[in-house]
């Protein structure tokens, strides 16, 4: 049963953690454990920050501090390149599917997600601006009340509160930056936006300890480069620059209070940054993020995993098992506390990324995808050489108009723009000669093995999963199944938006 009705929602966090917790945890010690502040990033490509190899100097001084004193993996990725479905995702285990949060909709729990067994096991759990409904959060600070994320001092008291309320007990705070998330700092669309007047007039928009100019920054590969890109470009670092300075100030206060050696501090993005070819698709700058931990008790200060491929489904279980208890059976993901610890661990060649529609859409755009370390395979099941793709988020962004008013006179960007609109059925990409993705692999015919066992990876993946798509992936070119599923997705979403417009109204 797909739909989950509102009482069983708001019940279902007490029964699991109380009842599943409970037996499947029967028997474990709870003796003081670790504190844990899992810092996430809105918005932010993996390569903006400094230590991943950024073009662009100083963009992140406190997260590379942060990385020198951990652990970076080169090679995770987030499963959605959205928002909401992600971090359900981070804190789940499970896939969005599985939970029905392709977009903007509810959790339904397989089983008590990291909130719940944390809560369970004596935890303080608290959230900071992306409010994730129907976790029983002790404490959860909204984007009204830090300026849409964007008020430094806000979001570093609220920190400072939670802690201060915990006293004794260990605490998990979810604290989520909504910067580098559009409008970006000192953009024309922040400053003509009217949600931000009251904030732009109060002084509540912090400035970035660094503003950068256009000729100071670079565009990113995967785009045009045109004057009104690079402009968004410099409004985009400035935004990164100043989630760095609320992830240093956050940083602080643990050392102030003599615990940042017991805190587990875990930083990555939820997908990448809000441009074409990025946000809300399943390209390699879409779903690459930087992925960094530091927790002194198990990991050596500057280690680094080059070589294993790690998902944002793995990090409920990891957090887990970091705190003594056994990883659940029933989470999708797979805990790697090995590599955390410097060890080995086998499996970790690729994973599996989606993406399925924005914000109150139900224009579908499922995508699925297989990401290794030198290749990305993406499946377009919706395209047909005539439906556009017009995702909200950045179609009325000055680049995106910038690439459509180029591509009337340079072809190159016509091509690509073109691209962009329409897709094909399927991609393949060689990251390691293509990092930008821009030749498409999937019909040549010396790559025709490798197309159909990427395409097996996802076949499996739907099996394991249950995934409603599982039909179609097995038979990809198939119209009749095509049509059914796309209906379905549909369907879907029409009764989830109708669903969370009636819980909004309830609250």
């Amino acid at each position: 049963m797909y739909m989950m009705n509102d009482f069983y929602k708001k019940t279902s966090t007490v029964f699991f953690a109380t009842m599943l917790v409970a037996s499947c945890l029967k028997g474990q010690s709870k003796e003081k454990r670790p504190n844990i502040l899992l810092i996430t990033a809105d918005d932010m490509n993996w390569n903006s920050v400094g230590i991943y190899g950024c073009d662009v100097a100083e963009t992140t001084p406190n997260i590379d501090k942060l990385a020198q004193e951990g652990i970076r993996f080169d090679n995770a990725f987030v499963s959605i390149s959205l928002s909401t479905p992600c971090r359900q995702v981070m804190l789940s285990g499970c896939h969005s599917h599985q939970t029905m949060t392709r977009c903007f909709t509810e959790l339904e729990r397989v089983g008590p997600a990291l909130p719940d067994i944390l809560k369970e096991e004596g935890y303080l759990i608290a959230n900071i601006n992306k409010q994730q409904d129907f976790y029983e959060w002790d404490v959860a600070v909204t984007e009204k009340e830090t300026a849409m994320g964007r008020d430094i001092p806000a979001n570093t008291n609220a920190v400072k509160e939670i802690i201060q309320r915990a006293g004794d007990k260990p605490w998990f705070i979810m604290m989520n930056f909504n910067d580098p998330h559009r409008p970006f700092y000192n953009s024309e669309s922040q400053n003509n936006s009217k949600n931000y007047a009251e904030y732009r007039d109060k002084g509540r928009l912090s400035k970035p300890s660094k503003v950068f100019k256009t000729d100071e920054v670079r565009v990113p590969g995967f785009l045009p480069d045109l004057p009104e890109i690079k402009q968004e470009m410099a409004e985009y670092y400035s935004s990164v620059r100043r989630c760095d300075d609320g992830v240093g100030c956050v940083l602080d206060v643990l050392k102030q209070k003599g615990i940042y050696d017991n805190t587990i501090v875990v930083f990555l993005s939820d997908h990448g940054i809000s441009m074409p070819f990025s946000k809300l698709n399943c390209y390699h700058t879409s779903l690459h993020v930087p992925l960094i931990l530091r927790y002194p008790k198990w990991i050596k200060a500057g280690s680094r995993d080059v070589g294993n491929v790690v998902s944002v489904v793995d990090l409920a279980p990891t957090l887990i098992e970091m705190i003594g208890l056994k990883s659940p059976d029933y989470m999708a993901g797979r805990s790697f506390l090995p590599l955390v610890k410097g060890e080995e661990q086998d499996s970790r060649e690729y994973t599996v990324g989606y993406y399925y529609r924005n914000l109150r859409q139900d224009n579908m755009f499922p995508e699925f995808t297989v990401h290794m370390r030198d290749w990305v395979y993406i499946y377009n099941p919706w395209a047909n050489g005539v439906k556009e793709v017009h995702n909200a988020d950045y179609t009325n962004s000055p680049s995106l108009k910038a690439i459509w008013a180029a591509a009337d006179s340079l072809e190159s960007v016509k091509k690509r723009s073109d691209f962009h609109k329409y897709r094909v059925k399927e991609e393949l990409y060689n990251i390691r000669q293509d990092p930008n993705s821009y030749i498409n692999l999937a019909d040549d015919a010396e790559f025709k093995t490798r197309v159909e066992n990427m395409r097996q990876i996802l076949v499996d993946w739907m099996v394991s999963t249950k995934h409603p798509a599982l039909e179609l992936m097995r038979d990809p070119f198939n119209q009749t199944l095509i049509e059914s599923y796309m209906a379905w997705e549909k369907e879907n979403a029409r009764k989830q938006d109708a669903e969370v417009r009636i819980l909004e109204k309830s609250k």
